[in-house]
């Protein structure tokens, strides 16, 4: 249970706001919105200290902006208060997406809360999650009379969001905790000073009823006696707080004001000492614009105070001062592993080395939130004698430059390791040169992406110097930078595909030997997505069982997303619903077990290609209708694919002007991103695209233009199913006198060329493969809207109590709503469902 020091404020809460405060005990979540410093946390603790019932427990738990995945464990710990196996179990399901949140409905119901609960979630707008508003919303549909959640959170990002009718949900809004002119006086009383009408009315002005400001008033009438009519936020904070304290209670808040928040160690480090003096314990135990957050060890300064603070800080303090506190507060993230904070206050005060000399991994920096800008930058700016100094954090800052696209950082940083391998410095031992030198050598091969040849000869000789296994490549280490397709990212040339195949047999045992097993699974993989392209499903499906069998055994989740793919596109072709829905729930359940942030990107992938396979928005990503919001999530060799999926969508929702203006630039780059990589599959399905998108709008001569380009790219290596899986493709390819063309024929005019005769049985596979799919994705369309229940989830909710035998009226008190209301949804439920009585509502699943 939450514990709070002992504080001598008092505190004043009027009577409008003790009646919207009062029915918090009887809903199930409680939203508090309101701006920065109107008092929401302060009210809701406090009125949860004096009301709370004898035996009820309450729990907080402060965002405080870190990463998702973060966020969703302190959530998990939250839980874990009540029940550690409920806590456990979403803890496995991940920061929820849109696909999962039907499993966290299903986990908060089995919450055993028997006595009255409460689990306050403050700080809520710092949460790092696309789906915030439908968390809430889920989290209101816990179902427990005995459990009261409050969401504390700054109006703005959730304005206007939660204004559809959800009986679950109670909103306390800004206007509650604004004084009236009455409340205002009552708390100067409160304080001990009465306010004339005149003096109560200047005040009232002045503030505009918002508790902090008035607050501040008080505190500068009872330090001098008179107030200061201003409207000025920040001179109140200098008259109130400023002018009272010390030269070292200053010193101490506008140095621990740069940083977001800071526990007692870095607070320590920020003034420059092993501990904190009593005097700034109890500076930090008394102010009030100082707040202590107790489930993180953590405190942090009112957003007011700190204002005027960084003020104070970036425009009176000196460039040297300044200096100083960046490095101290370096030091202070440092402390507790925020090594990205860290590299930032450092590189702000150019200290290249303090940032080099951070622990970084590939692990660490893979699951940071934001990719680090702040290499890019560091490598432009430091001098190369000093980045030469720190190897080993340069191979790691090599791997993320890659991975993001930056190749002129990342060939910098190539470059300077060659240069420390040749002079053989003596700052390093004979060993260290030589891992530095193997290290160096497969990071170029990296380089040399997606030509297997070249890569693999780089390998080969990374081998031969290192003679173990790389410590760049980890168990969580992403392969194919989280793709969840082998064969889109190693299909480089048209017509070489058996050619590739080859290659990653003969490589994959050396591969398997670096890596430590990384990428196990790959080339059988490939096999399978060849297979399956050619409409040879039983090939596909051995190839994938091999694929899995591999990939298990060393423990790739990637990879085993990767034929899971695989598998539901089999079940897709065939109208096998049990094997797609298998494959579904494999996919979702890896995410479940999973903690990598990558793995979590890669679901959300790979539930987007097959949903748009069935033309399904439902499943697909949010981060896939935006382009910068791609750039943003994936590594940069995997923007081309999540690009294709973009422009589906774009084609699905009939946005032409959009969809010509980026398939176009993106054939004109090639489909792919800068350097030796080159793509192939993007470009068939850019030109397919256009092909469609014309034939959509009569323009028969470019459509057959396009699809002609696609047609010579894919058929040599007997790439079709990218044409099969378009809807109108076997109408498309019949008008185009398609099959005809494997004789000769005299030109039609209008038609495409005549196919070169190794294209024969190519054409008269394409027609066949194209009706199979489209009756496969019909069975498979069929059995997802028999799977769904034809009820709402708050229909399904009321008419599973209704089988668990409650009344209408019990059910009514469960949920907070009216018998009339149950009574009501009941009769939608029977006619829904066909059904005329609870009896017969017994026997049915929905």
């Amino acid at each position: 249970m939450r514990k709070r020091p002992n504080q001598q404020q008092k505190f004043y809460f009027s009577a409008k706001l003790k009646k919207h405060l009062d029915q918090i005990s009887l809903y199930p979540l409680t939203l508090v919105e309101a701006p920065s410093g109107f008092g929401k946390t302060t009210a809701i603790r406090e009125y949860l200290k004096e009301n709370l019932a004898h035996g009820a427990r309450e729990y907080w738990y402060t965002c405080l902006g870190e990463s998702a995945p973060m966020a969703w464990m302190g959530f998990c710990d939250l839980l874990s208060n009540v029940n550690g196996k409920v806590a456990a179990d979403l803890q496995n399901l991940q920061m929820p997406t849109l696909d999962t949140l039907f499993y966290l409905r299903s986990y908060l119901k089995t919450i055993p809360c028997r006595s009255e609960t409460y689990f306050v979630v403050d700080n809520y707008q710092l949460i790092n999650c696309a789906i915030s508003r439908e968390l809430i919303s889920v989290f209101s549909m816990h179902g427990n009379p005995n459990l009261h959640i409050i969401v504390i959170t700054q109006q703005g990002k959730f304005k206007q969001q939660f204004s559809f009718y959800n009986n679950n949900i109670y909103t306390l809004g800004s206007a509650a905790f604004l004084f009236d002119l009455e409340s205002t006086a009552s708390l100067f009383r409160l304080e001990g000073v009465r306010l004339t009408d005149d003096e109560a009315q200047d005040v009232y002005r002045g503030t505009g009823g918002w508790v902090s400001a008035i607050r501040l008033q008080i505190i500068n009438y009872k330090a001098r006696g008179f107030f200061a009519y201003t409207a000025d936020i920040e001179h109140l904070v200098e008259t109130a707080i400023w002018n009272r304290l010390t030269g070292e209670e200053k010193d101490f808040l506008l140095a621990v004001s740069v940083i977001d928040s800071f526990s007692e160690l870095q607070a320590a480090i920020m003034m420059g000492r092993e501990r904190l003096p009593e005097t700034i314990r109890d500076l930090l135990k008394s102010n009030e614009f100082i707040r202590y957050i107790p489930d993180q060890r953590l405190y942090t300064i009112h957003s007011i105070l700190r204002n005027y603070l960084l003020q104070r800080f970036y425009y009176d303090q000196p460039k040297e001062y300044q200096n100083l506190v960046f490095r101290r507060a370096g030091h202070a993230c440092a402390a507790i592993a925020q090594y990205c904070s860290a590299a930032k206050l450092f590189y702000t005060v150019g200290d290249f080395d303090a940032i080099l000399s951070l622990p970084f991994t590939r692990d660490y920096l893979e699951n940071q939130k934001d990719k680090p800008e702040f290499i890019i930058a560091l490598v432009n700016e430091c001098q190369e004698e000093t980045l030469g100094k720190y190897p080993f954090t340069l191979l790691v800052f090599g791997y993320m430059t890659f991975m993001c696209g930056q190749l002129e950082a990342y060939q910098k940083i190539c470059r300077i390791l060659s240069l420390i391998v040749q002079r053989n410095p003596s700052d390093f031992s004979r060993e260290e040169i030589r891992k530095i030198n193997g290290e160096y050598v497969l990071l170029t091969s990296l380089g040399e992406f997606n030509n297997i040849a070249k890569m693999r000869e780089g390998q080969k000789k990374a081998w031969e110097i290192l003679g173990k296994p790389t410590d760049m490549l980890k168990t969580n280490t992403p392969w194919l930078f989280t793709a969840p397709s082998v064969l889109d990212m190693l299909w480089r040339e048209s017509g070489e595909l058996e050619h590739i195949l080859r290659q990653i047999d003969e490589g994959r045992n050396l591969y398997l030997n670096l890596a430590q097993g990384h990428g196990a699974g790959a080339g059988h993989i490939l096999r399978a997505e060849t297979m399956l392209m050619r409409g040879e499903d039983d090939e596909a499906e051995i190839w994938c069982h091999k694929a899995l069998y591999d990939a298990r055994n060393y423990r790739r989740v990637g990879m085993c997303l990767c034929v899971e793919v695989v598998f539901a596109r089999i079940a897709i072709l065939r109208g096998d619903a049990a094997g797609y829905f298998k494959a579904l729930k494999n996919i979702q359940g890896y995410v479940k077990n999973s903690t990598s942030l990558s793995v979590l990107r890669m679901t959300e992938h790979c539930l987007s290609v097959l949903g748009l396979l069935l033309g399904n928005k439902d499943d697909v990503a949010p981060w896939l209708y935006d382009i910068e919001s791609i750039k943003k999530v994936l590594y940069a060799p995997v923007f081309p694919f999540a690009q294709v999926l973009h422009l589906k969508l774009l084609l699905m929702e009939k946005r032409y002007n959009e969809f010509y203006g980026i398939c176009q630039l993106a054939l004109e780059t090639g489909g792919k991103p800068r350097g030796n990589i080159k793509y192939m599959m993007p470009q068939v399905y850019h030109l397919i695209y256009l092909a469609l998108a014309e034939r959509n709008h009569g323009n028969h001569l470019e459509a057959r233009k396009h699809l002609r380009e696609a047609l010579d790219i894919a058929l040599p290596d007997q790439i079709y199913l990218p044409f099969a899986q378009e809807e109108c493709m076997a109408d498309f390819l019949s008008e185009l006198n398609i099959c005809s063309l494997a004789s000769p024929a005299v030109p039609v005019a209008g038609a495409i060329k005549p196919a070169r005769t190794s294209e024969s049985s190519s054409f008269a596979a394409l027609i066949p493969l194209c009706r199979r799919q489209m009756k496969g994705v019909g069975i498979i369309k069929k059995a997802i809207l028999q799977h769904k229940s034809p009820l709402t989830p708050r229909e399904r909710e009321i008419a599973q109590l209704a089988k668990e035998k409650l009344s209408a009226k019990e059910i009514a008190h469960k949920l907070y709503i009216s018998e009339a209301t149950v009574k009501t949804v009941l009769r939608n439920v029977y006619s829904k469902l066909d059904i005329h009585s609870k009896n017969e509502l017994a026997l049915r699943e929905f």
